[in-house]
């Protein structure tokens, strides 16, 4: 009887025996398209039979001669022919079950794997008399764990995000060989160049030359193909096969031409670095002593594990932000404990000096003159603090007017005069003869200047040179404040109106100061239009910022607004003032300062108190504290604003908390005016007669 690997059904349905011919045709087809081949050996002689499908698998001609067991080792790749002999051996001392994986190395170098399973055939005594089987082609399949592999261990390397650098070059070393004969890593610079930050290849002495290639013959940004082409559309690159002639057309570069083909290359894939919406760089693998073809399966699996390098390198990169963030605000908070004790030592000193100089006038006078100067520098410190968190909040507001750089510029140097003659550095100006004018906010381009002027100063040894230009067109004006001072790091040219950034090394206190005066720079220019530059040859070789600030037409006349800072019109006579102030000090010294000048001071430190007072001493004036213990000066000020019976008073904010939303909320709750602590003393005095 036919066996059923021998029979066929009929066109009726019955099953008729199969001849030789027939049963062989479809045994063919199925070898072929499983990609296999049968085998038999003689266990006696070692003499190997082959059935067509084992020439193709070993890479040979049909018609090339069948190598015995022996000789069959030779096409064995040389790491696997012990563990393929062990397995042979095993195979007919125990079970008779055969199975192995190895690799096979072809005429043209090519390695493939496969696995073979057979089968120990005995005889009558039980002795082993041959084997037979069946080898197939498991190269994808050992490419496909492999690259599983690939990709998890990478996933484990980019999990840790402290240094994406070694991060990035372990990538490329995991990719070679298991996926890649070269690997590679490109990142857009901030000037828009691409540098190439790793790369790699078994050979150390390859890897040298990928950044050779890549430093000689950088990529073409104009090639239609190739990395440039991954960076402008985002998509991956697939290059299955890389023939000659794509070579020759890639390159005009003779030199450049014979090194490529002789480094053999096969098959590539360029992948993008993709993280948020933007391509920050390519990841390039290339083929060429494996033999191996990438296919789409084999992009895709680029493309995963780009897009997850992308993202480890974007959480490093915030991540070191945020590690530079938090150094620079220790630097800061350190920093700012300094400025504010600087201010505060003659101060307090000045109090020392009048308890005892109390019958020498001219020593009062001295240490007053003193604080009030130490007051101002505090109060300055606050005002330029506010003004960066004006800025960069979007709340600061410009008054513009037709002015000129002339007027600007003077002004600036009388501020930063004491600093250049303290220093005796030697000031130049030079203005054009063309006229300056400019619509601008004259008091904010005056501190754009005299910051300018004042760093300058700083940072140039005494007796140096400071040298100021202006010129321009008819639709900007550019001054260039020039010093030759200590110069700049060029590491550090990108940095300098970062907040808090200084020149020096953090241990370097010297120069003291918080670092905020080129931001606060960079952000007044930028509201005007303009733009701010900085230039510097390196250490000792002096700075140069440029301001370039356009001509605009003069803005519309800005609509009449309530008044929040001004002081009431000046009156004469004394006046009824209550002062308002949980802060027992701060109320008792705003109250004998009025009281000296002739007016009836009463103070409350509650809310309770303040409206109660209000309604008993009817106050010309109330200076009203906004942070109170029972309930804010908003609600005081409601609260008065609803008494029957009594005039109203002057109702005005003096409170530590100056933002625009805070003056807006004062003159909702119905304050008249808001003034912002420290206030000049002089100002005090200038309240006004009741209305």
């Amino acid at each position: 009887m036919a066996s059923p690997a021998a029979t066929a059904l009929s066109g009726n349905g019955r099953a008729r025996p199969m001849d030789l011919h027939e049963a062989e045709e479809p045994l063919q087809l199925a070898i072929e398209a499983g990609n296999l081949g049968l085998w038999q050996i003689d266990l006696a002689t070692g003499a190997t039979r082959w059935w067509p499908g084992m020439d193709r698998l070993h890479g040979l001609p049909p018609d090339a001669p069948t190598p015995d067991i022996t000789n069959y080792a030779e096409r064995i790749h040389p790491e696997d022919r012990e563990h393929f002999q062990q397995a042979y051996q095993q195979s007919i001392a125990g079970t008779g079950w055969h199975r192995v994986e190895y690799r096979v190395v072809w005429p043209d170098g090519t390695v493939r794997w496969l696995e073979a399973r057979g089968r120990v055939r005995r005889d009558t005594a039980g002795q082993p008399r041959s084997m037979a089987g069946v080898c197939m082609d498991i190269t994808r399949r050992k490419q496909v764990e492999s690259d599983l592999t690939f990709l998890a261990r990478a996933s484990e390397e980019l999990a840790e995000v402290d240094d994406w650098q070694c991060t990035l070059d372990r990538i490329a070393r995991l990719a070679v060989p298991r996926f890649a004969d070269w690997c590679a890593v490109d990142l857009l610079q901030p000037d828009g160049s691409l540098a190439r930050v790793s790369a790699a290849h078994v050979d150390p002495a390859k890897v040298q030359l990928a950044h050779d290639l890549h430093r000689c013959y950088p990529p073409d940004p104009a090639s239609p193909a190739g990395t440039w082409n991954v960076l402008r559309t985002g998509q991956g690159l697939l290059v299955g096969h890389i023939t000659d002639e794509m070579l020759a057309n890639g390159t005009s570069d003779q030199e450049l031409l014979r090194m490529l083909r002789g480094l053999g290359l096969r098959s590539y894939i360029g992948a993008p670095l993709t993280v948020r919406g933007r391509t920050i760089g390519v990841l390039t693998f290339i083929t060429a002593e494996s033999g191996r073809e990438y296919d789409t399966g084999d992009l895709a699996l680029a493309e995963d594990l780009a897009h997850r390098a992308a993202i480890a390198i974007d959480n490093a990169q915030l991540v070191g932000t945020m590690r530079e963030a938090d150094r620079t605000k220790d630097v800061f908070l350190a920093t700012l404990a300094h400025e504010l004790r600087n201010p505060l030592a003659p101060i307090w000193n000045g109090l020392s000096l009048v308890r005892r100089a109390r019958g020498d006038p001219q020593r009062i006078e001295h240490a007053v003159g003193v604080m009030e100067r130490q007051v101002g520098q505090l109060a300055r410190l606050v005002d330029d603090l506010l003004d960066v968190s004006r800025i960069g909040t979007g709340k600061i507001e410009l008054h513009k007017e037709a002015t000129n750089l002339v007027h600007v510029i003077g002004a600036a140097v009388e501020i930063s005069r004491p600093h250049i003659e303290a220093l005796h550095h030697k000031l130049s100006i030079s203005f054009p003869d063309a006229p300056t004018d400019i619509v601008g906010d004259p008091a904010r381009l005056t501190q754009v200047f005299s910051n300018l002027l004042n760093n300058a100063a700083k940072y140039t040894r005494r007796g140096g040179k400071i040298d100021v230009i202006v010129d321009g067109d008819a639709s900007e004006l550019r001054v260039v404040v020039r010093d030759n001072g200590i110069g700049i790091q060029p590491a550090m040219l990108g940095k300098v109106f970062g907040l808090f950034t200084q020149v020096e090394q953090p241990d370097d206190r010297r120069q003291g100061g918080l670092g905020i005066g080129l931001s606060l720079v960079e952000g007044l220019v930028r509201l005007h239009g303009g733009r701010v530059e900085a230039h510097s040859r390196g250490e000792e070789q002096g700075s140069e910022f440029i301001v370039v600030l356009p001509r605009t037409a003069p803005p519309a006349p800005p609509r009449p607004a309530a008044d929040a800072g001004s002081a009431p019109a000046p009156g004469t006579g004394p006046r009824k003032l209550l002062v308002v102030d949980d802060n027992e000090d701060a109320a008792s010294t705003v109250a004998e300062l009025l009281g000296m000048s002739g007016h009836q001071v009463a103070i409350a430190h509650d809310g309770t108190g303040a409206v109660r007072l209000t309604a008993e001493f009817r106050p010309d004036v109330v200076l009203l504290d906004i942070g109170l213990p029972d309930f804010d000066g908003y609600e005081v000020a409601r609260r008065i604003r609803k008494l029957e019976g009594v005039r109203q008073p002057i109702l005005i904010a003096l409170t530590g908390w100056g933002q625009e939303q805070d003056k807006q909320a004062a003159l909702a709750a119905g304050f008249d005016h808001h003034w912002t602590k420290p206030v000049d003393p002089a100002r005090l005095m200038q309240l006004g007669a009741p209305r």
